[in-house]
C-alpha cells in the first residue's frame, strides 16, 4: 500500500509539473526535431553532394504548377523522384514548393478566377495571384492539405518552407514591383502580414509534426512585415514552437537589408538559412571571403545553411562545413 501511495504520489507530482511547464493547460507540447547543420540548396540526384560527408540533406523544389497541373489532379513525380534518391543515399530532405508568378498553376487565374498583378522576373512577364484574396488562400490551403497527406509522415523530410505569393514563389520578396501600382492592386503592409499569416498557418497546420519556415525580405525598403510576420508565428502558442524563419541571402555582409539582420539577431526562434550565391562569385562576399557566411550564421545563431551544390564538388570547404556542422550540435535539441 505505501508503494502504491508514493507511485501515486510521484505520478500527480510529475504529471503537474508537465501540465505547468506546458503553458497551455494541458499535456506538454509533442516534441518536434529540427534539422541543423549542412543541407545542400540543389543536387538531389547527384551523387557527389549525396555522398559528401558533411551533407545532411538536401533541398527538394518544385513548381506548384507541376505537381497540380489541372486543380485537383495531382502528380508528385517530380517530387518522389528526388526525395527517393535523397533517401536511397540515407539523407534527410527539405521542402520547397514555388508558388507565386512563376510557380502558381494558370488555372488560378483562368479558371477560378483568382485577380493578380502583372510584373517582371528576371525580365519575364507573369502573372502574381494576389495572396490576400479569398481564392488564393483557399488553393494554397488544398495544395498543403494535399502535400501533407503524401509527405507529412515521412520521417525523411525535416523542414517545409511555406509557398508565398512573392516573385519567385518561396523567398519573400516583390523585388522589381513598382509599390505604387502594387498598391492600386489593393497592396497595403497589414493586407499582406494578414494573409502571409493566414497561409503560412494553414501549412503549420497540415504539416502538424514538421519543422517550417518562412523566407523574409524587406517589402518596398520595410522591415515590419517581415517581422511581424515571424515574430507573430514564433509566438503563436498553438505552433509549438514550430515556424522558424528563413534568409536565403546570407553572405556575411551587414549592408544588405541591415534593418532586417537586426529583426534576425533579435528573432528568438529557429533561423534557417541559404547561401546567396555560389563561393567562385566572389563579389557576393565581403572582401571574397565565402568563411564570413558561417560567421554571421553563427552571429544569427543560425541552425542550418544551405550552400549551393557546387560547393560540394570540391574539396575547399570539408573543414568549415564539419565544423558547422558541430556547431549545429551545439544548438537546442528537440
Amino acid at each position: 500500500m505505501r508503494a502504491f501511495l508514493l507511485f501515486s504520489l510521484f505520478t500527480l507530482s510529475t504529471s503537474s509539473c508537465k501540465k505547468s511547464n506546458s503553458g497551455t493547460g494541458g499535456v506538454t507540447p509533442a516534441i518536434i526535431p529540427r534539422p541543423g547543420g549542412i543541407f545542400s540548396s540543389a543536387g538531389s540526384t547527384s551523387s557527389v553532394v549525396l555522398n559528401h560527408a558533411e551533407t545532411r540533406g538536401i533541398l527538394v523544389r518544385a513548381f506548384w504548377k507541376d505537381i497540380e497541373p489541372a486543380e485537383g489532379n495531382f502528380n508528385f513525380t517530380s517530387l518522389d523522384n528526388q526525395i527517393n534518391s535523397i533517401k536511397a543515399a540515407g539523407k534527410k530532405y527539405s521542402l520547397g514548393i514555388l508558388a507565386g508568378g512563376i510557380g502558381s498553376p494558370d488555372w488560378l487565374i483562368t479558371q477560378k478566377g483568382a485577380p493578380y498583378f502583372n510584373y517582371l522576373f528576371r525580365g519575364q512577364p507573369y502573372k502574381l495571384p494576389l495572396i490576400w484574396d479569398n481564392i488564393s488562400l483557399t488553393y494554397l490551403g488544398k495544395l498543403a492539405d494535399k502535400l501533407a497527406e503524401k509527405y507529412g509522415n515521412d520521417q525523411s523530410l525535416m523542414l517545409v518552407y511555406i509557398p508565398q505569393m512573392t516573385a519567385n514563389g518561396v523567398e519573400g520578396h516583390l523585388n522589381g514591383f513598382n509599390q505604387s501600382a502594387f498598391a492600386a492592386a489593393g497592396y497595403t503592409e497589414m493586407k499582406w502580414i494578414d494573409a502571409s499569416l493566414q497561409n503560412a498557418r494553414r501549412f503549420a497546420n497540415a504539416f502538424k509534426t514538421k519543422a517550417l519556415a518562412f523566407e523574409v525580405h524587406d517589402l518596398f525598403g520595410s522591415s515590419n512585415p517581415a517581422s511581424s510576420i515571424i515574430n507573430t508565428l514564433w509566438n503563436d502558442a498553438s505552433l509549438n514552437k514550430r515556424m522558424g524563419a528563413a534568409m536565403w541571402w546570407i553572405s556575411g555582409n551587414e549592408t544588405y537589408q541591415p534593418g532586417l539582420i537586426t529583426v534576425l539577431q533579435n528573432f528568438p526562434g529557429d533561423i534557417y538559412c541559404q547561401v546567396i550565391d555560389r563561393s567562385d562569385s566572389t563579389a557576393s562576399f565581403p572582401s571574397g571571403d565565402y568563411t564570413k557566411v558561417f560567421e554571421q550564421a553563427k552571429r544569427l545563431r543560425a541552425r542550418y545553411i544551405e550552400p549551393w551544390d557546387h560547393e560540394f564538388s570540391i574539396s575547399t570547404w570539408n573543414t568549415l562545413f564539419h565544423d558547422f556542422n558541430v556547431y549545429a550540435d551545439t544548438l537546442r535539441k528537440y
